[in-house]
This record gives C-alpha cells, sequence and structure tokens, in this order.
C-alpha cells in the first residue's frame, strides 16, 4: 500500500503518512502473532478484527515484494 502524498512544507509532516501505514503494517504483525484482535474503520464503521495466521510461504513472498 503506498501512502498518500503529502502536500504540508514541514518535512517531518511530509513523512508523516509513510510513517503510518508502517505502524499500521507492525501493529497488524504483532496482533496475528499475538492472537489479539485490532480495531480498525472501514465505511465510518469500527470493525474489530483477528488476522489469520500466515503460512510460512506467505510471509516468504510479501518479503520479496
Amino acid at each position: 500500500m503506498k501512502p498518500p502524498a503529502s502536500r504540508l512544507p514541514d518535512q517531518d509532516m511530509q513523512n508523516a503518512p509513510t510513517a503510518l501505514v508502517r505502524a499500521a503494517k507492525r501493529a497488524r504483525e504483532i496482533a496475528r502473532q499475538t492472537g489479539t484482535e485490532f480495531v480498525v474503520m472501514r465505511d465510518g464503521n469500527l470493525v474489530r478484527e483477528i488476522p489469520q495466521a500466515k503460512s510460512k510461504q506467505n510471509d516468504q513472498a510479501e518479503d520479496i515484494k
């Protein structure tokens, strides 16, 4: 997922969308490892999800991308 481009003049704020995407990915990974549900907003609704464990083959495929 490519983060949206920021048009803000401050360099730190330009990097914020990328940092948020990276943090969300890490949060999902930790939730998957611990079997903890996480909450996301989809179409204006809060949705609780428990990430499914991935197979080792899928993990390797994502590392290649």
